[in-house]
């Protein structure tokens, strides 16, 4: 009976050491703000006319109330319900044009 007792002991810390710890509220939050920064750093017309950078709303404002939208990604089928870390924000859509040239991404 100890002999079973042990091998579920074994079983059980393998499979709990296999999942990730979900990240904490500011750890997450600073991703996001390095992808949210990066995504200014590509396109200079935003960091030109920069105005505000919402981590609520996940909004890169600039050039007069123009927004830049991010979304956080859905996690995969394999991952639903597990603990882990939150999948990264990506860049959704933005109200006005990126540069100066009038390219716009919706």
């Amino acid at each position: 009976m100890t002999l079973i007792k042990r091998a579920f002991a074994v079983i059980l810390v393998a499979w709990s050491a296999s999942a990730y710890p979900a990240l904490a509220p500011s750890a997450l939050h600073l991703r996001d703000l390095d992808t949210m920064v990066d995504f200014i750093r590509e396109h200079q017309f935003v960091a030109m006319t920069l105005e505000n950078i919402d981590l609520s709303s996940l909004t890169v404002f600039y050039n007069n109330n123009c927004e830049a939208k991010f979304i956080r990604k859905k996690p995969s089928l394999l991952n639903l319900g597990r603990p882990g870390p939150q999948p990264r924000i990506a860049f959704k859509n933005s109200t006005c044009a990126l540069n100066e040239a009038g390219e716009s991404s919706h």
